[in-house]
């Protein structure tokens, strides 16, 4: 089987009407295919049928879910926690950590590194943190080509993780350095938490190959994934096993012969699992997964298409020019690039409402336009978009 043209594709997302619709706001919610009505439905009718004894069904699901991660990840067997949020996610990771769990906690602050350009679930937890007077340590992103020596020389006998992500959410740059740091923090024992949000099935992300094997990675289906809320993971490294403070009775699944009063946990993933949830996101993201891979839409594949979109999106905002359209191109290159195009302009917000009033959706961060992309969106929606762009600087430069 072929694969099909994004105008074949269309035709999959109706419900989503991406034809009439030009959605480059693909790197903050792409549409769900149409398949994932199905999704919805046969949680419904499980739960109808089965009643309460319709989570063997569920958590069968989630465990598809998982595996479709590992793919991702490279790791056949890797260990997978989910959860709604990565937000939640994190405050587990969080919780686990050394400082919260022994007598030291008392003597020093709690000290995280991170750096400036992290996504609002990390950079609000942890600014609310050093309100109370915890040592964060927020290293510029810029001069990205040394941004991974320094986050390194942050990192002492007293840090008690790393958190940082593998691709930019303001500016969609790729840190490619990542896993140094990783490598890094796993020789001085410091646990180190990657997002992996922005990089998952629009850049390959095989672990060995991003050296993060020893790393806590967060990510969910938001996004390039295409399979709405609810479907965040953390991955756990092989072989650690975790006891955090804040922790969900599913955690006690693996843990039948635990003694009374005390608080056990199974291993690996399970160590981590959450409570009681709402699985209709994990039936509708399983049937998005075997959706695209019905598709052949593997995460190779979203990046050549995406990297062939983002080009035009690239040239065609080059060819119109900085002058008359006053919005500025990255300093990183093509490559270099993840899923969305990040162009700086103050008036970032302003072009996102107008550009609305005329059917392109894209959103803003700050001075960040961010213009991203899907296999659905036709050369013909790019070219649209860009000659939109071209009539409607005027009112904005």
């Amino acid at each position: 089987m072929s694969r099909l043209t994004a105008e074949q594709l269309q035709a999959h997302y109706s419900d989503f009407n991406v034809s009439e619709r030009i959605l480059l706001s693909g790197h903050s919610h792409q549409a769900w295919p149409d398949a994932a009505r199905q999704g919805v439905l046969q949680c419904y009718d499980d739960a109808a049928k089965h009643v309460d004894e319709k989570w063997g069904a569920a958590l069968a699901k989630a465990d598809e879910v998982r595996d479709f991660y590992r793919t991702l990840m490279g790791e056949a067997n890797g260990q997978i926690a989910l959860g709604s949020s990565t937000h939640e996610l994190i405050l587990r990771f969080m919780s686990d950590l050394d400082y919260f769990k022994q007598a030291k906690a008392s003597s020093r602050p709690l000290k995280i590194v991170t750096t400036d350009s992290e996504f609002h679930s990390l950079r609000r937890q942890l600014q609310r943190l050093q309100e109370l007077n915890c040592q964060i340590e927020v290293v510029p992103v810029e001069p990205s080509d040394t941004l991974a020596m320094r986050v390194i020389d942050k990192l002492d006998n007293q840090t008690d993780a790393v958190m940082l992500s593998a691709v930019f959410f303001n500016s969609s740059q790729i840190f490619h350095d990542v896993g140094q740091v990783a490598k890094a923090a796993h020789n001085l024992n410091i646990p180190c938490l990657v997002d992996a949000y922005h990089a998952l099935n629009v850049v390959p992300f095989n672990l060995q190959t991003w050296e993060l094997e020893s790393a806590f990675v967060v990510g969910g289906g938001y996004k390039y994934c295409q399979a709405g809320e609810g479907n965040c993971f953390m991955r756990i490294p092989a072989d650690y096993q975790g006891s955090p403070v804040i922790t969900g009775w599913y955690a006690e699944f693996d843990v039948l012969d635990q003694a009374p009063g005390k608080v056990g946990y199974g291993t690996g993933q399970a160590a981590f699992a959450g409570s009681t949830y709402d699985p209709t996101s994990h039936y509708r993201a399983a049937a998005v997964f075997d959706f695209l891979t019905e598709q052949q839409l593997d995460d190779i594949e979203l990046r050549q298409i995406n990297q062939a979109q983002i080009k035009r999106l690239w040239q065609g905002i080059e060819a119109i020019g900085e002058t008359r359209c006053g919005l500025i191109l990255p300093k990183h290159s093509l490559g270099d690039n993840a899923g969305f195009l990040s162009l700086t302009t103050p008036k970032a917000s302003q072009w996102v409402k107008l550009l609305a009033q005329n059917n392109v959706l894209t959103d803003s961060r700050g001075d960040q336009l961010r213009l991203g992309t899907a296999p659905y969106i036709t050369d013909k929606q790019i070219d649209t978009a860009l000659n939109t762009i071209e009539s409607l600087a005027p009112k904005l430069v």
